[in-house]
């Protein structure tokens, strides 16, 4: 989150959505201009193994459609859309 960017009183505080939110909610809201930019997950994290991906699709692909459930596991995981797509196909019996 960035606040009154070229300005006297310029700030930048760094941290997930959730931290920003805690500590805005403790401090107040911020005044003047703010910009909030937010990035992919880093690279480092780890990534579900198969059986979590798995979990994961078929409690998805249970209340939504097939494209749905990808792109919501994809959001969640960090993982490539057409990975994840692709995926679901096979749980669903449906591989390409």
């Amino acid at each position: 989150m960035a606040r009154e960017l070229t300005k006297l009183y310029e700030e930048v505080r760094r941290g997930s959505l959730g931290e920003l939110a805690a500590h805005y909610a403790e401090k107040g809201a911020p005044r003047g201009e703010v910009v909030v930019v937010v990035a992919r997950p880093h690279p480092q994290a780890a990534a579900p193994s198969d059986e979590a991906l798995d979990g994961a699709l078929k409690e998805a692909l249970a209340a939504m459609s097939l494209k749905d459930a990808s792109a919501a596991v994809s959001a969640a995981t960090g993982l490539p859309r057409r990975a994840v797509y692709a995926r679901a196909l096979a749980l669903a019996g449906r591989a390409k």
